[in-house]
C-alpha cells in the first residue's frame, strides 16, 4: 500500500482496535487459585500491540505490528487481514528502559568488579580485597592510576564508589581512603601499577566471590601461555580470554603523565568477537578456570589478537602482592 494509506490505516486501527484492546487489558485478571509468592509489580499500562510504518521505498509501505504479549498474536493476525496482508508482524515482548549494568552502580556491600576510584579520576574497577600488616584489616586492591591518580593522590584521600564518572560523589559515596601505592616511574622500568585503599567503618564487603566467575581460591603460582582466564570489570563486565604471552618487557603504556615502560607483563586476548577489556576495566582481577588470581589488569589497546579486538596487559599478581606487602583475602 502507499505510505499515506498505511498511515491512515494505522490511525483508524488505533481507535477501532487498540483502544478496546487496551480497555480489556486493564481489567483485573481472575484466577481460581493463586500462589502466595511475591511477584514484580505489573501496575500501570498493560502491554498490548504497537502499530507503526515500515517504509519500502517508492512511496510504498507496510503496516508495522509489534506484539508485546504472545496471547495477542491472533489480534495481530486480524489486523494484518485488515491491511490485506501488507503488514510486518514481529513479537517484541517486554520492552524495558536501558539501565546501566549493576557493576557501574552504587553497590553495598563492596564486591570485586565494581566501579570505584579516587575522587579526582573518572572510574576504574575494584579488583579484589587484600590485607596487610598485623591487623589483617581488609583493603581494596586496584591500580595506582585508579586509586592514587597516577601518583598525585595522597594517603588519606577519599575513594568513592561508584567512581565519579558513574555518579559517585563526596561525601555520600566515600567508602574508604587511599592507603598505599607503588609509585609509577618515568625513565625506568615499572613492574606494577597498583594501590590499596582502606575501608571506612560501617562499609560492608563481600570479598570471596567474583559474580559470574566463582569463589576466589588463591593465587596461581605460575602463569603459562595459552591458559584460559576471566575477569569482571567496570566497563565490559564479565569477559573471557587466554594468555598469549608472559614476561613481556618494554611494554610502553600511555598515561596522563606521559609514556611509561613496564617489564614482566602478562598479555591476554579476548575470546570470540569481544575484547577482553576496555577503558574503565583498569584494576580488574584476572583469574584462571580454578578462580586463582593471575594478574591485575592495567592497560590495553584496540589492535592485535586473533579476533582483531585488541590485547590486554596485566601485572603479575604475585609481584603486585610482593610490592605492596599484601596477601589476597579469600
Amino acid at each position: 500500500m502507499n505510505i499515506a494509506s498505511a498511515r491512515a490505516l494505522k490511525e483508524e486501527l488505533k481507535s477501532s482496535v487498540l483502544a478496546p484492546l487496551m480497555e480489556t487489558a486493564m481489567q483485573p485478571e481472575r484466577f481460581a487459585v493463586a500462589a502466595m509468592a511475591v511477584r514484580p509489580s505489573t501496575a500501570g499500562q498493560q502491554r498490548t500491540l504497537a502499530l507503526g510504518i515500515v517504509p519500502k521505498g517508492n512511496g510504498q509501505a507496510l503496516l508495522a505490528i509489534r506484539v508485546q504479549r504472545r496471547a495477542l498474536m491472533p489480534d495481530a493476525e486480524r489486523i494484518s487481514a485488515r491491511a490485506r496482508g501488507e503488514a510486518d508482524i514481529r513479537y517484541i515482548g517486554r520492552v524495558q528502559k536501558r539501565a546501566r549494568p549493576w557493576y557501574q552502580t552504587r553497590q553495598r556491600p563492596l564486591v570485586p568488579g565494581i566501579s570505584i576510584g579516587h575522587y579526582a579520576i573518572t572510574a576504574g574497577t575494584l579488583g579484589c580485597f587484600v590485607w596487610r600488616g598485623r591487623s589483617k584489616a581488609a583493603r581494596v586492591l586496584s591500580n595506582n592510576h585508579v586509586l592514587a591518580n597516577e601518583n598525585d593522590g595522597e594517603r588519606g584521600d577519599d575513594i568513592v564508589q561508584s567512581g565519579t564518572y558513574d555518579g559517585g560523589r563526596r561525601p555520600k559515596d566515600v567508602v574508604g581512603s587511599l592507603d598505599k601505592f607503588v609509585r609509577l616511574k618515568a625513565g625506568q622500568a615499572n613492574l606494577v601499577d597498583c594501590a590499596t585503599a582502606s575501608i571506612n567503618g560501617g562499609i560492608e564487603i563481600s570479598p570471596q566471590t567474583i559474580k559470574g566467575i566463582g569463589r576466589l581460591s588463591g593465587v596461581l603460582p605460575f602463569v603459562e601461555e595459552g591458559i584460559a582466564v576471566h575477569k569482571l570489570g567496570r566497563t565490559t563486565g564479565l569477559t573471557h580470554g587466554r594468555v598469549t604471552a608472559i614476561e613481556l618487557d618494554d611494554v610502553v603504556v600511555a598515561f596522563d603523565q606521559g609514556n611509561l615502560s613496564f617489564d614482566n607483563q602478562i598479555e591476554i586476548e579476548g575470546d570470540g568477537n569481544r575484547p577482553f577489556s576496555d577503558g574503565g576495566d583498569s584494576g580488574s582481577l584476572i583469574v584462571d578456570d580454578d578462580v586463582r588470581a593471575v594478574g591485575l589488569l592495567f592497560a590495553g589497546g584496540d589492535q592485535g589478537g586473533r579476533n582483531g579486538r585488541g590485547l590486554t596487559y596485566a601485572n603479575s599478581i604475585g609481584t603486585v602482592l610482593d610490592q605492596l606487602g599484601a596477601q589476597l583475602l579469600i
